[in-house]
């Protein structure tokens, strides 16, 4: 022990009067002579001398070369100048290029030693990037999904359509589009098969998490949205969830917007969210159901014959549904889907009214009526207005219509619009009835409603889009974002470092003349013009008969027989006056012979 210790202060004198570039094979000769490796024969000799063997640190290690308002601006170059695709960005070398020559960023350090300026590397740029979160790719992660919540089934209802995985439906059953045949280059086949495309119509309950399905043929049309949501309104013997909900989530389709569907949501008391286009994960529920439905049901269809008929399908997936539901454990509740529903109260569950009723409401429109001493008269009938919220005025016109679900209660509906600009109905009860249960302010949902708070990435996104956009809030750089203004109001000329570079004129390099010789241009001379005459056509002999035929009544076949063999070459209709004296010359003997 005490020979080992002598050998690692030796070594450590040694080490301490080493060249440069002699301490390695120093501490190698130990690592042999101890039997250790080099790394503990470098920590035996520190712990001897306290001579660290590493580089010093620098006495700016640790600070950031890239300052805080030069990363922002790389980034919103970079995001300025992407498509709206999300493609086509700058490179990070070429916006730091850019940046630079414009003096807006030096992105680099200054050596104090030499007092050189150096500037930083691509790599070191992408580092520091990150280091202030403003890294393109730290920038295009998804902001986190606002969590929502129902109270109970049929509060919220999610429908969604979306291609069926058979695709269309041919004369001799389903088919799946082959893609050899059916693909962005040809879209007439596309067209050929429009009518035929099968669509499948999810709705989920968002509190229970139940499903249904309903397949239809065409498009994704207000019609086929209607006849999916009667059928899952519709009280069922092979399903479950039915009712009306109060809400209903879907896409911004036209079938949403459509008047047939807006007016049967309107008469039922339906408030429609409709979600922003792009943003197909506020309904992620349903989004999921068409995955359940796909590897569920439809992949097992290619274990069986063709589905030869919309109904077929319908009759297969609801059998499919119900068992889906009744045996399937949900993650949320830990309860079977159907199991969930069922908990829902008679007070939570409104009938649907019957499918002739919902498809009137379907194709009817509100009504206009007067307002006369706080009172409307609507079908005969005279409803007091006095409760609703914000008043309205002596000859005021609302629109009012017919209240499906409480009909029988003497109330109807009037549409008002609300501070938010959204479509709200309030009960108007018949004058001279007592008291009746108003429809509850849709603000319930919008008070429990939490937004996430901001990710790093979302305030380093809006800071950068206010920088690109030269503006104070995020409403003014959404503005000018959409008035198409210049990003750092346009101070900025990418090209301005390519105008400015120094590049050396190349040197003219010696050559030969070509020897190919142009061909002798000569100019044409213009041919006198000929004289046009006209010429008669010739006509064949069927031609003239017909022609004949006219003149000559009582035309038989021996005036043709004569007309041939007289003129076998035919003859021009100039020439009918002629024909017509000859032939009835030749063949006068014979018509008075046969008389």
């Amino acid at each position: 022990m005490a020979d080992g210790e002598g050998i690692i202060q030796a070594a450590a004198v040694e080490l301490l009067t080493a060249p440069h570039g002699g301490k390695r094979r120093i501490a190698e000769r130990l690592a042999d002579q101890l039997g250790v490796s080099v790394q503990t024969a470098y920590r035996r000799l520190n712990s001897v001398t306290g001579h660290l063997t590493q580089r010093k640190r620098r006495v700016d290690a640790g600070a950031s070369a890239l300052q805080r308002h030069e990363a922002m601006a790389i980034s919103a170059y970079i995001e300025a100048t992407r498509r709206e695709t999300g493609t086509g960005a700058a490179t990070l070398e070429d916006a730091v290029e850019v940046l630079r020559a414009n003096g807006v960023i030096a992105a680099g350090r200054v050596d104090t030693d030499t007092g050189e300026f150096l500037p930083l590397s691509a790599s070191q740029v992408r580092r520091q990037l990150r280091l202030h979160s403003a890294h393109p790719e730290q920038l295009a992660v998804a902001t986190p999904a606002a969590r929502l919540s129902s109270p109970h089934p049929n509060w919220c209802w999610q429908i969604d359509a979306s291609v069926s995985r058979q695709y269309y439906l041919s004369d001799d059953g389903t088919r799946i589009m082959d893609r050899r045949t059916y693909y962005r280059g040809k879209p007439k086949n596309f067209a050929a098969i429009e009518q035929q495309r099968i669509w499948r119509y999810a709705v989920t309950d968002h509190a229970s998490g139940g499903l249904e399905v309903f397949y239809v043929q065409g498009a994704e049309s207000s019609a086929n949205f209607l006849a999916a949501l009667i059928h899952t309104m519709t009280e069922r013997s092979d399903g479950t969830m039915h009712g009306v909900p109060r809400y209903l989530m879907s896409d911004p389709g036209s079938a949403v917007t459509a008047k047939a569907t807006r007016n049967l949501c309107s008469a039922l008391g339906i408030e429609l969210i409709v979600n922003e286009p792009g943003n197909a994960r506020a309904k992620g529920q349903v989004e999921q159901a068409h995955y359940l439905i796909e590897t569920g049901f439809e992949s097992g269809l290619k274990m069986r014959a063709p589905v030869c008929s919309i109904e077929e399908m319908n009759g297969l997936v609801q059998p499919w549904a119900r068992h889906f539901n009744a045996t399937r454990v949900h993650s949320r509740t830990g309860l079977t889907r159907r199991d969930a529903w069922l908990r829902i109260t008679s007070d939570q569950l409104v009938f649907a009214p019957e499918v002739p009723v919902l498809r009137q409401l379907a194709n009817s429109d509100p009504k206009a009526c007067t307002v006369r001493d706080w009172m409307i008269r609507f079908r005969g009938r005279m409803y007091d207005l006095r409760d609703i919220p914000g008043g309205v005025n002596n000859g005021e016109r609302v629109e009012v219509v017919r209240n499906a679900i409480d009909a029988d209660n003497g109330t109807v509906r009037v549409l008002r619009l609300d501070a938010d600009g959204r479509a709200m109905h309030y009960l108007a009860p018949e004058v001279g009835v007592g008291e009746f249960g108003f429809l509850d302010s849709a603000a319930e949902i919008g008070t429990e409603f939490k937004a996430p708070p901001a990710t790093a990435a979302d305030t380093v996104r809006n800071e950068i889009d206010r920088l690109a956009m030269a503006a104070a809030t995020d409403a003014e750089a959404k503005a000018r974002r959409k008035a198409k203004a210049l990003p750092f109001g346009g101070s900025i000329d990418p090209l301005k470092h390519v105008h400015e570079a120094q590049i050396i004129p190349a040197l003219p390099r010696a050559g030969r003349a070509s020897d190919v010789l142009a061909p002798e241009i000569l100019q044409p001379q213009a041919a006198p013009a000929a004289t046009a005459r006209y010429t008669a056509p010739v006509l064949s002999h069927l031609e003239l008969a017909q022609h004949l035929r006219e003149r000559m009544p009582g035309w038989t076949a021996a005036h043709f027989a004569a007309l041939a063999e007289a003129w076998p070459d035919g003859a021009t209709e100039d020439q009918l006056e002629q024909i017509e004296r000859r032939l009835a010359a030749l063949l006068a003997p014979a018509m008075r012979a046969v008389g």
